[in-house]
């Protein structure tokens, strides 16, 4: 594949890393010409149950209520319409909420990077990013990298970690997520990425999920806890690509 569709990195381990600039898909390659595809961190957690089938069940459910009254007498176009709209109701959903995400992710990295971003003007991006600036502003942040491409060398996984500061003279790994709350694979995640810092000589002794939908909420991380978990479903990831292989 051409060149200008890669990003790279050059680990200290002596492997060089690639990702593809629209964020999909890492690399990795001891000697540059040989290319090794790795998982990514999300793809491993993803193997987690995150109670997708509930979540779905909800959107259909909320959609259904801003369609339906008592007493509404439907055509058969109408009835049609709100079927085909209750069957996309959560990849509409899913969609959003991707998003949210993204757009919070690019406006956070401007304003840790110190560029003075505007603020969003709609909700709840905006009570998000207040959110994250007083908490930041209040502990004393300080951005030492933001959207770094992580690798680990022994395990061969790589991801990109949403932050990395000190905190109240403690390095951090942050991970910033538009959930109400800090699900499992969040934590896991974080226990990831700075199991991959500390192989870059980063002494990371913390970690954070920090949860912007419904107010900051703040989840500490047990990292070495996290990491084990997270070693277990890497090699769990490895034994189910082995069975697809399998004819």
């Amino acid at each position: 594949m051409a060149y200008q569709y890669w990003l790279f990195k050059d680990h200290p381990s002596g492997w060089r890393i690639r990702y593809r600039r629209d964020g999909r898909g890492y690399e990795a390659s001891q000697d540059g010409q040989g290319w090794l595809p790795v998982p990514s961190v999300t793809q491993i957690t993803g193997l987690l149950n995150k109670n997708l089938h509930e979540w779905a069940v909800r959107q259909v459910v909320e959609y259904l209520k801003g369609e339906l009254v008592p007493g509404l007498v439907l055509t058969p176009e109408e009835v049609e319409r709100i079927l085909n709209g209750a069957s996309q109701a959560d990849r509409m959903a899913s969609q959003a909420a991707a998003s949210r995400g993204t757009t919070l992710h690019a406006w956070a990295e401007a304003y840790l990077k110190g560029h003075n971003p505007p603020w969003p003007e709609e909700e709840p991006l905006r009570s998000m990013a207040l959110g994250l600036a007083e908490w930041w502003e209040g502990n004393g942040g300080n951005r030492l990298l933001s959207e770094e491409v992580v690798f680990h060398p022994g395990h061969l996984y790589a991801g990109r970690v949403d932050l990395v500061a000190f905190l109240r003279g403690r390095l951090v790994v942050l991970d910033l997520k538009t959930s109400p709350r800090a699900y499992p694979e969040h934590l896991l995640q974080v226990g990831a990425y700075a199991l991959a810092l500390r192989e870059e000589g980063l002494p990371v002794d913390g970690g954070l999920v920090l949860a912007l939908r419904e107010g900051l909420t703040v989840a500490e991380v047990p990292l070495d806890e996290a990491a084990e978990a997270f070693l277990g479903l890497r090699r769990a990831f490895d034994f189910l690509q082995a069975l697809k292989a399998i004819p």
